[in-house]
């Protein structure tokens, strides 16, 4: 009955505001044909979500838009960015909760956004379908929740994306993006939890003034806490380079994982070759697309060799050079990438070695 009555009066409200100005009317009208605020969604069931979580310049939003179009589904952007979305605005970038552990605050968030409750502006400006059954959820800043999100949320299916850090750095660089590592270094459960053995790296590299060497450490702080705490299988790794290369083969891989969650909540056929050849809104420099090999060494030459080595020398003080190193390709599987004890639903997916792949240096 108080919805009902809060209705009515809003209604009343609106109505008089009409007949002061029928520009009110125009500009809801315009709200409700715009996909942005005019879809409804009526499953809020987790299950039916589909997380997306990488470093930033990562080719997140790229997969994003594939998935999104292969299933028809509601997207949801970026919803832990606080300055545009108020319900995050207590989440700094980065954020971390012990998985063992239950923390309302962040549930009550994170549950709203994973049931598809949140309505943004911000977070609904590229959703496409005005009846979804699905949404996935596509976020740059939430890698340090994936230990937390993967034993809180069982249900949910979780692709954790990496690319290799030096184009993903040079990258955010060039956009002139701040590292936001003050975010990180405020966070006492992070800091003195799973990034305490780096402390002191950290503290040595956060004050270089190379923008892009801060960002390198950015990448480090915030995959080698997923890549240390979570257990092969727990979330399903990709890595860009083997998307770029082959796109259809990891779709095929992604649907045999997302198999696991029910065949007719994210059932596909791989083989219908959504459309993988075409640039991102993200695609912020707006240059064309290039030839698979092109895309991954766009960046050998134009990154200098000396902040190449600095990059790499600081990888291996978190013990990430076992990922990444000057090779333009990942030196493991994607099987072999999580460390863990965190657990999350178990999947057995196809794996081959990568040979002499990884000698493919600069």
């Amino acid at each position: 009955m108080k919805v009902i009555r809060r209705t009515i009066t809003d209604e009343i409200r609106f109505v008089r505001k009409v007949r002061r100005d029928r520009q009110v009317a125009v500009r809801r009208w315009r709200r409700l044909r715009s996909l942005r605020s005019g879809f409804i969604e009526r499953n809020h069931n987790i299950a039916k979500t589909l997380m997306i979580a990488g470093t930033g310049r990562s080719g997140s939003t790229w997969l994003s838009e594939v998935l999104v179009e292969t299933f028809s589904c509601r997207m949801i952007f970026e919803p832990l960015r606080r300055d545009r979305v108020p319900v995050s605005a207590g989440l700094p970038w980065g954020s971390y909760a012990d998985p063992g552990r239950d923390d309302p605050e962040l549930r009550q968030v994170l549950e709203r956004i994973l049931s598809g409750r949140l309505r943004s502006r911000w977070s609904d400006r590229h959703n496409a379908y005005r009846f979804p059954r699905r949404r996935l959820v596509k976020e740059i800043r939430a890698t340090n929740l994936l230990p937390w999100l993967s034993a809180q949320f069982p249900q949910m299916p979780i692709v954790y994306l990496l690319r290799h850090p030096v184009p993903t750095a040079w990258s955010a660089m060039e956009l002139g993006w701040d590292p936001f590592l003050s975010e990180f270094l405020g966070q006492p459960r992070l800091m003195d939890g799973p990034l305490a053995p780096w402390r002191e790296v950290i503290a040595r590299h956060g004050a270089d003034p190379d923008l892009f060497h801060r960002h390198v450490l950015r990448w480090c702080m915030e995959n080698v806490v997923p890549i240390s705490l979570l257990s092969p299988g727990s979330v399903h790794v990709v890595f860009y380079e083997d998307l770029v290369e082959d796109p259809h083969g990891e779709l095929r891989r992604l649907a045999a994982y997302l198999r696991r969650f029910g065949r007719r909540t994210w059932a596909f056929d791989p083989n219908t070759r959504p459309m993988v050849d075409r640039p991102s809104f993200a695609n912020f420099r707006k240059t064309p697309m290039m030839s698979p090999d092109e895309r991954l060494r766009s960046w050998v030459g134009t990154v200098p060799q000396p902040s190449v080595e600095r990059a790499v020398a600081l990888l291996g003080e978190f013990g990430l050079d076992r990922v990444y190193a000057t090779p333009v390709r990942p030196l493991v599987e994607p099987d072999d990438v999580l460390l863990g004890a965190v657990a999350g639903p178990q999947v057995e997916l196809p794996g081959s070695s990568r040979g002499t792949e990884s000698s493919n240096s600069m």
